[in-house]
């Protein structure tokens, strides 16, 4: 069989030069340009509201009044609270105080739980209850032998900005 070349085939091959490569241009649509503008745009936008400081950034409805001040306010009295630390052996007590209600509190879920024992998953919240229990009992047993700086930070944790211990 012989191959033979169509007239379309051979001007094509003729074609194929160092002159068709300079001839090729790539060029973005109109469509690419619109939307690198609106980017652009958008890039704009977000930086003016990123700049703007003032107001409620969507309260939900709450009076937006100045944030700003309260919250610098609750900082500095919190500042002020750090700053009069009372003595080691007070912070133990207040903070042995502290974790001592926040076991009470578990040992009544305990007891709330321990009714609902049939119930699916109700064993493992018990387990978890008595781990924390145990955790909590551990940390107080730990207080006496602890160093400032950890005392410190515990009391800062729970006293001042009132968070539970574990």
């Amino acid at each position: 069989m012989q191959q033979t070349t169509s007239s379309a085939e051979k001007g094509a091959l003729s074609m194929k030069g160092p002159e068709t490569s300079a001839v090729l241009v790539v060029t973005q649509p109109p469509k690419v340009e619109m939307l690198l503008d609106a980017l652009a745009a958008i890039d704009k936008i977000s930086e003016r509201i990123g700049e703007d400081r003032s107001g409620d950034m969507g309260g939900g409805g709450a009076a937006g009044g100045k944030k700003g001040d309260d919250t610098s306010a609750a900082t500095t009295i919190r500042n002020q609270k750090i700053a009069n630390l009372p003595q080691p052996e007070e912070m133990r007590s207040v903070l042995k105080k502290h974790i001592d209600k926040e076991v009470a509190e578990l040992q009544r879920e305990v007891h709330r739980s321990a009714r609902r024992l049939s119930r699916p998953g109700a064993a493992y919240k018990l387990s978890a209850l008595y781990a924390r229990i145990r955790r909590l009992n551990s940390i107080v047993a730990e207080l006496f032998d602890a160093a400032y700086d950890t005392l410190k930070r515990l009391f800062i944790k729970v006293v001042i900005d009132e968070q539970k211990v574990l």
